[in-house]
């Protein structure tokens, strides 16, 4: 480097010094809570499922690994027959009268920015149980995405009445995994959890 270009270099870094000297004092910038969303620059999530069987269970842990979620299990207050037979006769008829059947309890909204809701596939729409829960006005104001099993029939009105029901904002596409393949499904699940673009 040769002197004239020394010099101007030490030129201009002593008018930058200066210059900021002379700026208004700003206020250091505030420290973040590890572990709070702007920290982590996520959104806190829940994951809230009902499951029949297990599968969709299987399913709402696969996604909760793939978000870092918490898991919630959705509960209603009485528990459907353990006889698929039953169970099934039972579903048809509450779905007919539209249904809605009381749940043990809700999670605490508060704490969440994004509910992801997992139900089973039956009779061609979500769970009487997930209806109750999408329902509620605590999911006012969220991001809702849903994600399903089924046995076969696909998504078939589950997406469409989910978005009817939900008083949250639903957001991308559902989710559709079937039951026999859902404990072995990360892979869909984490793809699906990055298409969200939570």
């Amino acid at each position: 480097m040769n002197r004239r270009n020394f010099l101007m270099r030490a030129a201009a870094l002593t008018a930058g010094v200066m210059a900021a000297g002379c700026g208004e004092a700003q206020a250091p910038a505030p420290k973040q809570q590890a572990g709070t969303p702007a920290a982590a620059g996520k959104p806190r999530v829940l994951v809230a499922y009902y499951s029949w069987g297990g599968n969709t269970k299987a399913l709402a842990g696969l996604v909760a690994r793939a978000t870092g979620g918490d898991l919630y299990a959705i509960t209603p207050k009485t528990p459907y027959p353990k006889d698929y037979g039953a169970c099934v006769d039972q579903a048809k008829k509450e779905i007919a009268a539209k249904f809605r059947a009381p749940l043990v309890a809700l999670p605490d909204f508060t704490k969440y920015d994004v509910v992801l809701v997992g139900s089973p596939n039956w009779w061609g729409t979500v769970a009487p149980p997930v209806s109750t829960f999408l329902e509620n006005e605590g999911l006012a104001g969220k991001r809702v995405a849903l994600f399903q099993t089924h046995g076969g029939g696909g998504l078939q009105r589950c997406e469409r009445d989910f978005k009817a029901q939900c008083k949250g904002t639903p957001i991308g596409r559902a989710l559709a995994v079937s039951g026999a393949r859902a404990a072995g499904a990360q892979a869909a699940a984490t793809d699906w959890v990055k298409s969200l673009a939570l």
